[in-house]
Formats: C-alpha cells, sequence, structure tokens
C-alpha cells in the first residue's frame, strides 16, 4: 500500500483481506481488486517460483510468469481453497495474462 489508499499496482484497496477463507461466497463479502490481485500473485508464486512482487496484471501467464498446462489446474485448485473462488475447468486455458485472470473472478464475485 503506497499511503494513499492505493497498492503498488494502482489498486484501490480497503486495508481488509479475504484471502484464505474459503468457503461459501454467499457467506463472505465479495473480494476487490487489490484482494484478488494479492492472492493471485502468491498463488503463481507458489506454482511457478516467480517473486510475486514482479507480477504484474499484464504479465503473461506462460511467458512471463512461467506457468504450465498443469499449473493452470492448480491455479483452479489454489483459487478454490485460498479464496473461496471456484474456475471453471472449461475457462482455465482462455487465460492468457493475470488481468484476464483478475477479471474473470471480480465478475464471479460481482455479477451484475
Amino acid at each position: 500500500m503506497t499511503g494513499d489508499g492505493m497498492t503498488k499496482d494502482g489498486l484501490a484497496d480497503d486495508g481488509m483481506t479475504n484471502t484464505g477463507v474459503s468457503g461459501d461466497p454467499a457467506l463472505r463479502r465479495p473480494l476487490t481488486q487489490a484482494e484478488i490481485l494479492r492472492g493471485l500473485k502468491d498463488i503463481l508464486a507458489r506454482i511457478a517460483g516467480a517473486d510475486p512482487d514482479t507480477i504484474s496484471l499484464d504479465a503473461l501467464i506462460i511467458e512471463d510468469v512461467g506457468v504450465d498446462s498443469l499449473g493452470f489446474y492448480e491455479i483452479l485448485i489454489e483459487a478454490d481453497e485460498t479464496m473461496g473462488i471456484k474456475i471453471e475447468e472449461k475457462d482455465l486455458l482462455t487465460f492468457k495474462t493475470v488481468r484476464d485472470i483478475v477479471t474473470y473472478i471480480e465478475q464471479r464475485e460481482n455479477p451484475s
């Protein structure tokens, strides 16, 4: 956080976190974009061995982060276990950038 209510990624941050809370999404508040990105960076770092501080929204998942096809399934599992987010298996290989996954999760968290 930069002191102005923004994360270093330029996202609004309310200072609260839901990461690490799994379970029924109806029983918890929706995650903010900053929380989704933070949780996703942690997942990607564990899967690919990347430094989470170097993972940007526009990073290419395969080329920049180093996730392989098996890693996409690990994202699916870890997103559910750590953030309570269900990613449909059929959608996995449509993700090209970190932003694609964040946007997907945001839309699932905040359907309108």
